[in-house]
C-alpha cells in the first residue's frame, strides 16, 4: 500500500454491532484503520471505553483514523465538551476530530451564525493543536461545508486566522451528483482534504463499491496527484448495510489505493 494511504472503515457503517465485532470483522479484511463515532460506540462521556477500544485495536494490529464526532460546530454546548471530546480522541491516538458545519445549510446561514461556526472551529482547533490532533469538517449536506462554493469560503476565511492551519475537510462525492461534477468539486477542495468517505451510491441505490471503481479510480488518481499530505480512504453505506459486503469492497479498495 502507498505509504501514504491507508484504507478502513467508519464504524457508524454498523450501529448495529458492539465495537468488538466490528475490529474482529475489520480484522479479516484488508482494512487498517476505523473511524470511531462518538454517536453509538464511544460517546464523549465514556473514556474508560475509549481505553478498552484502543486496547482491543492495538492487540488486533488496527489504527485509529479519526474520531467521528457529532459536536456541531457554534452550538451553545456546555462548557468543557469539547474538551472530553479531545481526551477520548487522545486515548484513541486519533490523529484527527471530525466535527459538523453547524445544522444550518449554507444558503439559510445568517451572519451571526456563520461567525459562531468560524469563532468555534478555530478555537477546538487550538485546543486540539496542543495535543497534535487535527480538526477536520463532515462534507455534508445542511452545513457550512454543503456547497463546494461554501466549504471554500469557509476553509480560506479560517485557514487565515490563527489556528486554522489545523482545519481540513472531508470529501466524500454526492449521490446525486454526477461523476463529472463529483471530480470537479474533488480537484477544488484537494489542497484542504483530510479523509475521504468511500461508497458506492447513486440517487437511492447503493452497489458494490466494484460497480463504481472507474469513478473511484479517477477520484483517486486526482488524490494522488494533488495532495502530499496523508490520507484515510473510510468505507461507509455499503450495499445493504450488509456486514459481510466489507471484506469485498475492502479488496477492491485496498487494490486501488496501491
Amino acid at each position: 500500500m502507498n505509504k501514504k494511504f491507508r484504507t478502513g472503515i467508519v464504524s457508524v457503517t454498523f450501529r448495529q454491532y458492539e465495537y468488538k465485532n466490528i475490529i474482529k470483522y475489520v480484522k479479516l479484511t484488508d482494512l487498517s484503520c476505523i473511524e470511531w463515532g462518538s454517536d453509538i460506540h464511544l460517546p464523549y462521556s465514556e473514556p474508560e471505553k475509549a481505553a478498552e477500544i484502543a486496547d482491543e485495536m492495538k492487540a488486533n494490529g488496527l489504527f485509529t483514523a479519526s474520531y467521528g464526532s457529532y459536536y456541531k460546530l457554534g452550538q451553545p454546548y456546555e462548557p468543557g465538551l469539547f474538551s472530553r471530546v479531545l481526551t477520548n480522541a487522545k486515548i484513541l491516538s486519533a490523529p484527527m476530530i471530525r466535527e459538523w458545519g453547524g445544522i444550518t445549510g449554507s444558503k439559510n446561514l445568517g451572519a451571526q451564525e456563520r461567525q459562531a461556526i468560524i469563532s468555534d472551529v478555530l478555537d477546538i482547533a487550538g485546543q486540539a493543536k496542543k495535543e497534535n490532533v487535527k480538526i477536520s469538517l463532515e462534507y455534508h449536506a445542511d452545513t457550512i461545508t454543503d456547497t463546494t462554493e461554501s466549504a471554500l469560503k469557509f476553509i480560506k476565511e479560517v485557514r487565515a486566522r490563527e489556528n486554522g492551519d489545523n482545519v481540513y475537510l472531508y470529501w466524500q462525492p454526492s449521490q446525486n451528483a454526477d461523476f463529472y461534477n463529483n471530480k470537479a468539486e474533488l480537484m477544488l477542495i484537494c489542497p484542504f482534504l483530510s479523509n475521504i468517505h468511500v461508497f458506492a451510491w447513486a440517487k437511492n441505490e447503493r452497489y458494490p463499491l466494484a460497480a463504481q471503481r472507474d469513478n473511484w479510480e479517477a477520484y483517486i488518481s486526482i488524490i494522488k496527484n494533488n495532495s502530499a499530505k496523508n490520507h484515510d480512504f473510510l468505507l461507509e453505506f455499503v450495499k445493504s448495510d450488509a456486514i459481510e459486503q466489507i471484506a469485498e469492497d475492502a479488496k477492491v479498495l485496498a487494490e486501488m489505493v496501491l
